[in-house]
């Protein structure tokens, strides 16, 4: 179940497919835009270490993933899941996924695990509860709602979708 645990979304395919119609430098653009804003608030979510917040959104996102399901639950920004409804995943998994030495990824978990912003559990390791009920999370959480908006409003802007 652990090798499966960060496989990648399904993303929907854009609208426009008329080959006349050529967007991929503005669609390009645009999302490298989101891209960078995204890697500032990775960045910030690991206390200032980009390696660090996205082994924090990897392993996140291994937890929850199954919790993205049409049923309501856990949608709502203050609508934390708690730490039962979590998976934990390993860190081979992690170290995997993100084309990173199993070392490496070791070395940051241990560094998280210190800093209180990981848990070792049994099956593996999770981002506690406590970490997205705090304010600079919930506001992290905020900004990287209000990038994502953006990006999907500029592409239906320019017709992409």
């Amino acid at each position: 179940m652990q090798q499966s645990a960060l496989k990648t979304a399904d993303f929907p395919s854009a609208v426009n497919d008329d080959p006349n119609i050529d967007q991929k430098r503005i669609v390009t653009r645009l999302g490298s835009r989101w891209f960078l804003q995204s890697l500032a608030l990775v960045k910030t979510f690991g206390g200032g270490d980009i390696l660090d917040g996205l082994i924090l959104l990897a392993i996140t996102d291994a937890n929850t993933r199954h919790l993205n399901g049409p049923d309501g639950r856990f949608q709502a920004s203050t609508d934390i899941p708690p730490n039962d409804a979590r998976r934990p995943v390993s860190v081979y998994v992690v170290a995997r996924e993100l084309g990173i030495s199993y070392e490496t990824a070791r070395r940051h978990v241990q560094r998280l695990i210190k800093a209180g912003k990981i848990e070792r559990v049994e099956d593996g390791v999770v981002v506690p509860d406590t970490v997205f009920a705090q304010n600079e999370t919930q506001g992290l959480t905020a900004k990287t709602y209000s990038n994502t908006r953006r990006f999907i409003d500029q592409l239906r802007e320019v017709g992409a979708i």
